[in-house]
Order: C-alpha cells, then structure tokens, then sequence
C-alpha cells in the first residue's frame, strides 16, 4: 500500500472513524457529470429534470465556484431551456468566494449560511440538487462541520436523497460524490514523485460528502490524462472496495435509486479501475501492478459494487474478429497523433490482431517518468457498435505503472543525416 503525507494517512483514518463512511443514497438518485457539460447535452440535462419530478423545487448549489452567483445564473438558464420553470428554480446561498459581477453582495461570507433556517428551507422543499464546478473544497469547507459531523445544511441534503429526489454534481460536484474525495494533483508529476511548481496543484485526498457508496470519483478523466492519479487514489485509501470511476468530460453516471448499478450518458466513457488485486511500489515513485482496467460508454451499465459492466443493446465483440492488424506506435509527445484512452486500447489492442499488448511512456523533462502497459487476458473484451464506431466498450485490461528514467541527446549535426 502506497506510503502517503501523515495528513493525508489522518484524514483517511477520520473518515473512516466518521459517519460520513456509511452514508448512501438508499432511495435517491445520483448524476454524476464529468465536468465541461455541452450547453446542449440533451440526455444529461433531460436525465436531471426527470429525476426532479413533477413537483418540489430544484436548488442550485454554487459553492464551488469563484463567481457563485454567475454560475447559478447559468443554470437556470440552461435548464430552463429544457423546460424546466424558472420560478421553481432557487439558489441556495452557499459560497466562500466573493463574485465580483454582484458588487451589492459579499458572497465570500456565506458559508455560515449551512446553519441558516431560510437556506436550508430552501433543500427542505427541493425534489433536486445541483452542485456547481469549481474547486471541490470549497464545497466541503462549507457543509462538514469542524468535528467531521454534517451541518443542518449536509442534512437537508441527505433528506432530498431521502425522499427519492436527485442530487448531480458537474466537475468539483462530482468529486465531492465518494467518501474519498480528489482534493487537487496530475498524473505525471504525482506518479513521478515530483514536487509542482505551485505546492496547492500537488496530490492531495480529502473526505467527500458520500453519496456514493462504493468507489472514489474523478472528473475530465480522460481529457485531462487522469488514470495515473486515479491509480494512486486506489493505492492509498483503505476503503474494502477499492474501486475508482474515471468520468470524462460531457459524461456522466447516472445512479440508480438502489445504487447497485450506474448508467453512463453523454459522448465519452467512464473508466472503471479495480485494485483489488493489484500490489504497489513504495513512495515517492510510484509502481503498480496488476490493476484491472474497463471502460464504459453510452448506455452501458455499471456494476458499482464489481465494477462490471453489462453491454447497452447492439455491441458487437471484437476479440476473435479483429478489425486492425498493425504494430501499435510507442511513445509519448505532440508529434504522436492523440490517441484517447478507449481508441489506444479498442484499435491498437483489442480490435488488433497483432497486438497483446501496448505501451505508453510519459516523462518530464527532468526525466523522471513512467510506462503505462495495457495488456490482453483471457479476461480481456472489447465490444464496439456502428452507431459510435469511435467508442468501444472495454472489460479485463490488464493496467501495469512501471517507473523509468528518459535520457535526452541531442543528435550532432553531422550525425543527424547518417
């Protein structure tokens, strides 16, 4: 198990000791977004309104953002563009930062409105919630009171979840879902044991608000190049599951009442990683080896519990019937064609008879860096449909993080054309 900073090792033994660790949603709904929602995602923002019912209120949550009341704002305009009536939408005043575009109103000092009457009125009547992006800490600053216990404000929360209403949370919303929360970090510096050039952009976990049950969230997954910090997540929390969902950015999970199963919407996936049986290196440097890597797309399913995956109707396998048959590039850097997570393992591994496996290098120019390694098991699937021919289903990729040292040289002119 991956040896993290004491604060972090505390902060994980709290949750674990608090109440917050055996919170879950038992009859209400979760949508879980990725962050980047296209103003005109029809099924993400349909999926929100539908779970809102036909009656209650929906309460917007801001507290996330730097520009609290522009980003409420925002909202109400986007989703009563899908109908939804602006009379039956409210902001609940909850914020830490002051929004420059309301020189009328300090927002920086809301966030001892947890404990107001007239704010929490406004989640007691609400049928849905949304949490806004931004920075994720903030949101906890304001609804975990300092001895760990929820403010009357997390509770009012909890009740609209109680009531089978439906609580969604877009970017540092979505973070705050899992009891274990991604505090701030990226994948390569993270995994190479590199300190950030800004102390606040290092690694760091927190404790969520809970919804979820199992598993720990990431936002702009792909977008961003998250798997190896998602990866590090794993290794460092103490949670039996051991489970981390990768969602990518127009994306989310959409949690059923039971919160057995989770259906993904929007245009990119979710990546399921499952430590259970993987071993890691010791600090600073990160290794792993043996984690279990899936990818589900649009209509897919979600075991939560398992991380399995059942296919959305229409799949068609490809091991077996490969369609590609090529030597997969090796390598990292702009002059390599982008190639997103599910295309690098569809096209050049599971649809790709000439593979059985495939590498990926990232480095610094320090040359700290690590080898991702994708390889195909007995367990390994790929399923893809001509509706989205970009987009494959994955199940059972073997996931390996292997440390290394780049060495760069230039080449001497009079060597360069030999």
């Amino acid at each position: 198990m991956l040896k993290l900073s004491s604060l972090i090792a505390g902060l994980m033994i709290f949750a674990s000791g608090s109440g917050l660790s055996a919170v879950q949603a038992d009859t209400g709904t979760l949508l879980i977004i990725g962050g980047a929602l296209d103003a005109e995602n029809v099924e993400v923002h349909e999926a929100f309104l539908k779970g809102s019912g036909a009656s209650g209120t929906i309460a917007i949550i801001p507290a996330a953002s730097g520009s609290p009341a522009g980003s409420a704002a925002y909202m109400v305009e986007r989703l009563a563009a899908f109908g939804a009536n602006p009379a039956r939408i409210s902001t609940v005043r909850l914020a830490t930062e002051d929004d420059t575009s309301t020189p009328d109103a300090d927002e920086s000092t809301w966030c001892g409105n947890a404990y107001d009457d007239r704010e929490i009125a406004k989640l007691e009547a609400a049928s849905a919630v949304w949490f806004t992006g931004g920075d994720q800490a903030r949101i906890v600053a304001c609804l975990i009171a300092e001895d760990g216990s929820d403010t009357p404000m997390l509770a009012a929360v909890r009740g609209v979840l109680q009531r089978g209403g439906i609580v969604a949370g877009t970017s540092a919303g979505a973070a705050i879902m899992s009891r274990t929360m991604m505090l701030g970090g990226e994948s390569i510096e993270a995994l190479t044991g590199t300190a950030p050039s800004d102390p606040s952009d290092a690694f760091k976990l927190g404790i969520g608000l809970g919804f979820l049950a199992c598993g720990v969230v990431d936002q702009h997954f792909g977008q961003r190049a998250r798997l190896g910090r998602l990866a590090m997540a794993l290794a460092a929390q103490e949670q039996p599951d051991r489970l981390g969902f990768g969602i990518d950015e127009n994306t989310a999970l959409l949690v059923d009442p039971a919160q057995d199963t989770a259906t993904v919407l929007g245009a990119g996936a979710v990546t399921v990683l499952d430590g259970r049986q993987a071993s890691f290196g010791a600090a600073p440097v990160f290794a792993a080896t043996n984690f279990v890597l899936s990818m589900a797309v649009g209509g897919d399913r979600i075991a939560l519990a398992t991380g399995a995956i059942s296919l959305a109707p229409g799949r068609k396998p490809t091991v077996g019937g490969e369609y590609y048959s090529h030597a997969p590039q090796e390598g990292g850097g702009l002059a390599l064609p982008a190639a997103s997570l599910d295309r690098l393992l569809g096209r050049d591994l599971l649809d790709n008879s000439s593979s059985a496996s495939v590498r990926a290098l990232s480095f610094l120019n320090s040359g700290r860096g690590v080898r991702y390694r994708f390889t195909q098991t007995a367990q390994s699937a790929a399923f893809w449909s001509e509706a989205s021919p970009d987009h494959y289903t994955l199940t059972g990729v073997r996931f390996d993080i292997e440390p290394v040292r780049v060495v760069i040289q230039s080449i001497p002119k009079n060597e360069a054309s030999q």
